[in-house]
C-alpha cells in the first residue's frame, strides 16, 4: 500500500480557522480525496483523513468488516479533529457520503456543516437486495471504482467488491435514511450527472430528507462518480472553501 492511500492528517498551525474531516467512498481510500484535502491546507484549514478498516487492502480484508467499524472510524477521525480546538466540517465521496450524513444524524451538534459528493442513500441496483443470501455462493464481483471521465486517471481502489461488505453498507443505508431528518446543519452537494457507480437521484433524496434550512446543490457536468479526481474536482475543492468560509462568518456575526 502506497502512502498516497494512507490515512492524512494536514496541521496549519494556529491560523487555521477550522477543520476538515474527510472520508472516502467503498472500496476506495484516502488517495481519491487527497487532492481535496491538499486544496483545503492551502487554503488555511486543517485536515483529517482516516482510512476505513478493511479498505486499501486486499478485499477480503474488506469483506470482514463492517459499517459500524467503518463508522467507528470516522468518529475517531472526529475526536481527532476536535483535537485542534477548531470548528469542524465533515465530507465524503459516495459511501463516505452515506457516513458523513450518520455523523451529521449522531454528532450534528458538533460539526458546522457537511460537504457530500455523490452520496449514496439506497441501493439504485435492482439486484442489490440478494447481496446478503449471494455473499455465501458469490464472495465477490468486479470492482467497482474508477468511474472517472478523465481517460488518464485512475482512482485506488480494491482488486474485487466483496459481496458482504456491500451487504453491509446496504445496512448502512437502511439506518442512515429514515433519520435524515435528524440533519439540520448547513449541507453543500455536489453530484454528478452522470453516475455509472451510483444514481444521481440519491443527491435528490437526501436533499428532501433533510430538515436543514440550508442547503445548497450543484451540478457537476463534466465528471463521473469520482468527482474529486475529475474534470470538476475544482468546482468541489473551490466551493468547500467558499462554503466553510460563508459558515464561519455566520458564526462570528451571530456571537458579535
Amino acid at each position: 500500500m502506497s502512502t498516497e492511500s494512507e490515512a492524512f492528517t494536514f496541521d496549519v498551525g494556529p491560523d487555521a480557522e477550522a477543520t476538515m474531516l474527510l472520508c472516502h467512498g467503498f472500496t476506495g481510500d484516502p488517495s481519491s480525496l487527497r487532492p481535496w484535502g491538499e486544496h483545503l491546507r492551502d487554503a488555511g484549514f486543517n485536515v483529517v483523513c482516516r482510512l476505513l478498516p478493511g479498505h486499501g487492502r486486499p478485499w477480503r480484508e474488506l469483506a470482514r468488516t463492517t459499517w459500524q467499524q467503518w463508522y467507528a472510524e470516522l468518529e475517531e477521525g472526529l475526536a481527532e479533529a476536535q483535537k485542534f480546538d477548531r470548528p469542524v466540517f465533515a465530507g465524503g465521496l459516495s459511501m463516505g457520503g452515506s457516513l458523513t450524513l450518520r455523523l451529521a444524524e449522531q454528532r450534528g451538534a458538533e460539526l458546522g456543516g457537511i460537504v457530500l459528493v455523490n452520496p449514496a442513500i439506497y441501493d439504485s441496483k435492482p439486484q442489490g437486495f440478494l447481496a446478503p443470501v449471494l455473499r455465501y455462493v458469490m464472495p465477490s464481483v468486479k470492482p467497482i471504482g474508477s468511474d472517472l471521465a478523465k481517460p488518464d486517471v485512475r482512482e485506488k481502489t480494491s482488486d474485487r467488491t466483496p459481496v458482504a461488505a456491500y451487504a453491509s453498507l446496504r445496512r448502512l443505508w437502511s439506518v442512515t435514511r429514515p433519520d435524515l431528518h435528524r440533519v439540520t446543519l448547513p449541507v453543500r452537494i455536489f453530484t454528478s450527472a452522470v453516475d455509472h457507480v451510483c444514481n444521481p437521484r440519491n443527491s435528490a433524496v437526501i436533499r428532501a430528507g433533510v430538515r436543514s434550512k440550508d442547503v445548497e446543490a450543484t451540478i457537476l457536468p463534466r465528471s463521473y462518480h469520482v468527482a474529486t479526481l475529475d474534470y470538476d474536482a475544482e468546482t468541489i475543492f473551490s466551493g468547500t472553501v467558499e462554503f466553510m468560509t460563508k459558515q464561519l462568518a455566520k458564526t462570528r456575526g451571530a456571537h458579535d
